[in-house]
């Protein structure tokens, strides 16, 4: 599901005509590619199924706003049958923030003895022994995600037409006779500043 119609990107960017939707569907499918790959979330909603490692009293899901949490599995034998799934009275849930916090310590205790690697933080939790199913609602994209989208969309769109207009010659500027030509240039990073100012309230913690 994309995260925003091509006729409101084209809005938002003064763009008429039908002319280069091609390449703008194009552009379109790349940049929400990059949202969700730099967010590390999934805007369009829906079920979702997520691992944790034990040792923490927080776990930090990847999307949010969350509508409904369908189960939390604990099973260190990381099996998750229907015997795994801890009663909702032993956690909370933040749904605006997409934690969901451990009332009663950490959901499997701190030190699993024996693993390889046992010096790794990471894995002395007890990796993956923590299953989630959760729900997000779907068609709830943040405006100021749509926003980025469009921005980051018309950033790439003008770099291709600057570039078709000098021929894909790396050249800065072009006389016509009397008339000079100067071709200007966006931010040439992938993601330009002021979109990773829209999208950092939407990216989770990196942990």
């Amino acid at each position: 599901m994309s995260l925003d119609t091509l006729a409101n990107i084209k809005t938002r960017l003064g763009i008429s005509g039908s002319g280069d939707d091609t390449l703008l569907t194009k552009l379109q499918e790349s940049a929400e590619a990059c949202i969700r790959n730099w967010c590390e979330r999934d805007f369009d909603g829906g079920t979702f199924t997520e691992y944790f490692a034990g040792g923490s009293s927080f776990l930090h899901l990847r999307n949010w706003p969350v509508s409904s949490v369908t189960s939390v599995n604990v099973d260190p034998a990381r099996e998750f049958g229907s015997d795994t799934v801890i009663d909702d009275d032993r956690y909370v849930v933040h749904a605006e923030h997409g934690v969901i916090q451990a009332i009663d310590g950490p959901f499997v205790p701190l030190i699993q003895r024996g693993l390889a690697g046992s010096e790794i933080e990471s894995w002395t939790r007890g990796p993956r022994m923590v299953q989630v199913v959760y729900a997000v609602s779907t068609g709830a994209v943040p405006d100021d995600v749509k926003e980025a989208l469009a921005r980051l969309v018309g950033c790439w769109y003008r770099r291709v037409k600057t570039d078709s207009g000098r021929n894909f010659l790396n050249v800065m500027q072009q006389k016509f006779g009397d008339t000079f030509v100067i071709y200007g240039r966006d931010d040439d990073s992938a993601m330009p500043d002021s979109v990773r100012s829209l999208l950092s309230t939407h990216r989770g913690p990196r942990l």
